[in-house]
């Protein structure tokens, strides 16, 4: 389970180790080995090693750059859709 969360100036990364200022956002994921579970041990990453990990990402909405720590499902299906579109195309 992923949170987002903004940081009182006590949270350290687990991956490079430096202290979170204070209200720098930061992301609690539950892992293991790795890898995202809904129930695990608890890390704590800064946005430089989320986005790194790939736990975030920028996204441009409504004029605006936001970042966002949930994975954009939608965009990961856009490709199939226009190649299933093209497909159809090509079959007529």
């Amino acid at each position: 389970m992923r949170r987002g969360l903004i940081s009182l100036g006590k949270v350290q990364c687990d991956s490079c180790q430096r202290t979170i200022p204070y209200a720098e956002r930061y992301l609690v994921i539950e892992e293991e080995d790795g890898v995202e579970v809904e129930s695990g041990k608890k890390s704590y990453y800064c946005v430089d090693c989320c986005l790194k990990k790939g736990y975030a990402e920028y996204r441009h909405e409504k004029g605006e750059t936001v970042l966002t720590f949930f994975p954009s499902e939608g965009k990961l299906q856009e490709p199939d859709d226009e190649k299933t579109s093209e497909q159809a195309g090509d079959n007529e």
